[in-house]
């Protein structure tokens, strides 16, 4: 039997809720939100509110969260730590709701944006969606249908991806569900079982397929009508984690006037190997599979489109069958070996994917979303306004948009909105690397998700593991600038691009000054700085030399200032051509004499014959500019680029 830690009597709340059914754990505040789809049924109890909060320990927190305005039947609730968005279940309506708190980062005010998908399925002839969780593994959401026993899982968008039975499991009228974000199983909660002629309640411990991987005993509790549940740290011992579950208690059709809910945290780590219950042997557990990076794959033939599989047990052990599930275009897989899962996209589009593996024993399997895009045609753009709209895709200056320019269509490639990023950062410049992974440069010291504390003179490197509209993953340190000579207000970055040896090339926001072979380099905000390493991160070591400088080819005015880069290369690595965007207004020498000139944004192509201290070559206007690609009219301010690998057409 798990070890019981506290009862939380929600019926002693200021405003009591007598019927929750919802829980989850809100990690940027640290405490729970509770839904009661019935309190507004008891008139003496019920004061406008419908969504609860409440510390870790049981004391009620006075706010205006309430989500009466859009359901009076908010059975369960759901939170993606990565944006901060709330999902609710409502089992009257068949929906689930979801909930993007707007630019104030605060819920149940004016700036929030409701949304909400179906649950009606056209297989059952009645849904019941009593609970909802996030799954950070992927990005997706659990969702557990009480009437008809069974799990969904569908993207945020309402797609319907995977489904299991609980029933098998004997688990009938499953009422709650949450996700565990190390494993990614998944606790689902609901009617007893009767054992000896006694009710036993159970929380069940399945993967997410639906396999059984142990039952916890919560007896201890004297539960009556066990619903939503949740993981968070222990209210006692913030290193350990808890089950949190919410009891509706009797229902006030029976008893109007009931007031009986209940929140009951049990010790779900170091408790008898990890909760109590009757865990099976270890050898009985599905392996843990991925299907990969959810990320957007850059379709290149013969190389790309890998999916790599993240966990397996070693190569060889392991039979997997890949399987795409939808998509716009065909996809051929490799063999039925671990070390060989490899999908080759034959046609750029939207992909799910699905991987199962099995030893011969064991199985397991998950789905994963890939956007293919065709690098042939892609540029990555970032913006300086706060928002924008580029071909009906909505975006802030903390995003990064991909377009196609043969299609003239507009992607979100990374959100950053949905990490959590403040509305005082501002995406710089980036750079995408062959691996997925996205070098950063941003105009505000920060503290980034992760506790990772960065300066407007370093770069980050975010990895990702998914990217688009849910963009996830981690931020860690690349290039810490204070360590290299990048220690003053004009020494900010606001150009970079990555040299395929490995070098950093940098612009700076003004007049920089930084340790050279020969002696201190200086320069200003129009020139081009190649940093080459010998560490990077917390401990950044290298040497610096000048790559590229912007007054021997015309940069000169205070509107020139360089604040976008990207490198073409060449054989042998040499530098092709230099791409740049400007601040402001430029005029500059192009071929035979001629003069090239733009406003801030558009995109410069500089030819070098020589660089260094003696740069010389000419600028020329790509076609791909604000105003002959339908950029102007979407009303985008460019401010950092990128060009995918292989590109062709400019």
């Amino acid at each position: 039997m798990a070890q019981l830690v506290q009862i939380i009597k929600t019926s002693d709340f200021l405003a009591p809720s007598p019927d929750p059914s919802g829980i989850v754990y809100i990690s940027h505040l640290g405490n729970l939100f509770l839904a009661d789809g019935e309190v507004d049924e008891i008139d003496n109890l019920f004061k406008g509110k419908n969504l609860f909060e409440t510390t870790l320990k049981g004391n009620y927190v006075s706010s205006n969260l309430t989500g009466i305005d859009f359901t009076q039947e908010a059975t369960g609730i759901a939170y993606n730590p990565q944006n901060r968005f709330l999902y609710i279940s409502d089992d009257d309506r068949s929906r689930i709701y979801q909930v993007d708190p707007g630019k104030d980062g605060k819920y149940s005010t004016s700036d929030d944006v409701v949304s909400y998908f179906s649950t009606k399925l056209g297989s059952v002839s009645k849904s019941d969606s009593e609970d909802v969780a996030f799954s950070t593994k992927t990005g997706n959401l659990w969702v557990v249908d009480g009437l008809n026993a069974e799990v969904y899982q569908y993207t945020t968008g309402g797609q319907l991806i995977s489904q299991f039975d609980t029933a098998k499991l004997g688990l009938l009228d499953p009422e709650g569900i949450a996700e565990d974000p190390t494993t990614g199983n998944v606790f689902v909660v609901g009617r007893p079982q009767i054992e000896g002629g006694q009710k036993v309640y159970y929380v069940f411990e399945v993967t997410s397929s639906g396999n059984l991987v142990r039952k916890i005993d919560i007896s201890a509790a004297n539960p009556n009508k066990p619903a939503g549940l949740t993981i968070a740290p222990n209210s006692q011992d913030p290193s350990k984690r808890s089950l949190y579950i919410v009891d509706r208690g009797d229902d006030n059709d029976d008893e109007p006037d009931e007031n009986d809910g209940r929140i009951y945290e049990f010790l779900l780590d170091s408790n008898g190997g990890g909760g109590g219950g009757n865990p099976p042997p270890s050898q009985n557990q599905a392996p843990s599979v991925s299907a990969g990076l959810n990320q957007v794959v850059l379709y290149k033939a013969n190389l790309d489109g890998t999916v790599v599989d993240d966990g397996l047990p070693k190569p060889g052990s392991v039979t997997t069958t890949w399987s795409k599930l939808s998509g716009s275009g065909n996809v051929t897989f490799g063999n039925s070996k671990a070390e060989d899962t490899t999908a080759n996209f034959s046609v750029p589009g939207d992909y799910v994917l699905q991987l199962s593996a099995s030893d011969g024993q064991l199985t397991g399997s998950s789905q994963t979303n890939i956007r293919v895009l065709d690098p042939k045609h892609t540029i990555f753009v970032t913006s300086t306004k706060e928002s924008e709209t580029a071909g009906g895709v909505d975006f802030t200056k903390q995003d990064i948009l991909a377009y196609d320019n043969v299609k003239n269509s507009w992607s979100k490639y990374f959100d950053g909105s949905a990490l959590g990023l403040s509305d005082n950062i501002k995406l710089r410049d980036f750079h995408i690397n062959d691996d997925g992974s996205i070098l950063l440069a941003i105009n505000n010291p920060a503290t980034l998700p992760g506790e990772l504390k960065v300066d407007d003179s370093d770069v980050v490197k975010f990895i990702p593991t998914s990217t688009g509209e849910n963009t996830s993953g981690k931020f860690e340190l690349y290039f810490d600038g204070s360590d290299v000579g990048l220690d003053t207000s004009s020494e900010e970055l606001d150009g970079i691009a990555f040299a395929p040896n490995g070098g950093l090339v940098i612009s700076t926001s003004g007049s920089f000054k930084v340790p050279g072979s020969n002696g201190d380099l200086t320069g200003a905000d129009e020139d081009l700085l190649l940093f080459t390493p010998s560490s990077t991160g917390d401990n950044t070591v290298g040497t610096w030399t000048l790559l590229f400088d912007g007054s021997d080819v015309g940069l000169s005015s205070s509107s020139e200032d360089v604040d976008g880069i990207w490198l073409e290369y060449g054989p042998n690595n040499v530098i092709k051509s230099i791409y740049l965007t400007t601040e402001g207004d430029f005029s500059v020498p192009g071929v035979n004499a001629s003069v090239v000139t733009g406003k801030g944004g558009d995109i410069l192509r500089f030819n070098p014959t020589s660089l260094g201290f003696d740069t010389q070559g000419t600028f020329e206007l790509l076609p791909w500019d604000k105003s002959s690609n339908g950029i102007a009219s979407a009303g985008l301010t460019i401010e950092g680029i990128a060009v995918a690998s292989g590109f062709q057409g400019l």
